[in-house]
């Protein structure tokens, strides 16, 4: 990896961070476009692709509304889409360590935001007279302070996130010694039993849902058959 692959890739970490809350919203900070992104930076969109499906099925389980706390997939499908890239798609255990690399990327995001909103609380506190005025400048103000707190805080998860999947490549991927087939088995089962589990208890309250979840997964099993 060049610098000036890593630079891009802390870059586009920093968008899907600033992308979550703060700006846009656009969703690309799902993880199977931040992933793909990843991956094609580095000259592997296909396995940028398989990281990020894999994790998307974990971030199914995400509920991001409100102040609850939940897990950052943008970075995270950064750092996933690097390490399978770079660990090799025929390589053995290389996608297993991508995707946990991604879900310890997802969890010191998760943090990350929590100390970001109590930077932003107190940011408040201090102008709460003039907020309580109606400024207008008070609430760009805010509102910019904001942005750039979360800017910053996506660049160190981006470069820590990245940081730990050089490490994990160069260092554990060669002493994986579990066979392709198994290795990458236990990583797929363990995100379809997440994915499955969110995706039904979204659908089954919904009127007629589990029919079309019925539907879904019946129509998943003949196209896995087929294949």
């Amino acid at each position: 990896m060049s610098p000036a692959q890593a630079l891009l890739l802390v870059a586009i970490g920093v968008v899907c961070a600033l992308d979550t809350v703060s700006v846009g919203q656009t969703m690309i900070s799902r993880p199977i476009v931040s992933a793909t992104l990843a991956g094609a930076v580095l000259g592997a969109a296909e396995q940028g692709v398989v990281a990020g499906a894999v994790l998307e099925l974990f971030a199914l389980e995400t509920m991001p509304f409100g102040a609850s706390r939940y897990p950052e997939w943008g970075p995270a499908g950064v750092g996933a889409g690097a390490a399978y890239a770079l660990g090799g798609a025929g390589v053995p255990g290389s996608l297993p360590l991508a995707v946990i690399c991604g879900l310890v990327i997802a969890g010191l995001g998760s943090i990350s935001m929590v100390w970001h909103r109590r930077l932003v609380g107190r940011l408040a506190g201090s102008l709460r007279v003039p907020l309580a005025a109606g400024s207008a400048e008070a609430v760009t103000r805010l509102h910019l302070m904001g942005v750039a707190s979360d800017f910053w805080r996506g660049f160190a998860v981006s470069a820590i996130g990245l940081a730990l999947a050089l490490v994990l490549v160069a260092s554990v991927l060669p002493a994986w010694r579990a066979p392709y087939g198994p290795s990458i088995a236990w990583a797929l089962i363990s995100a379809v039993a997440v994915g499955g589990f969110a995706a039904a208890r979204s659908a089954l309250p919904v009127p007629r849902g589990r029919w079309y979840l019925a539907a879904g997964v019946a129509i998943g099993l003949y196209l896995a058959a087929r294949r």
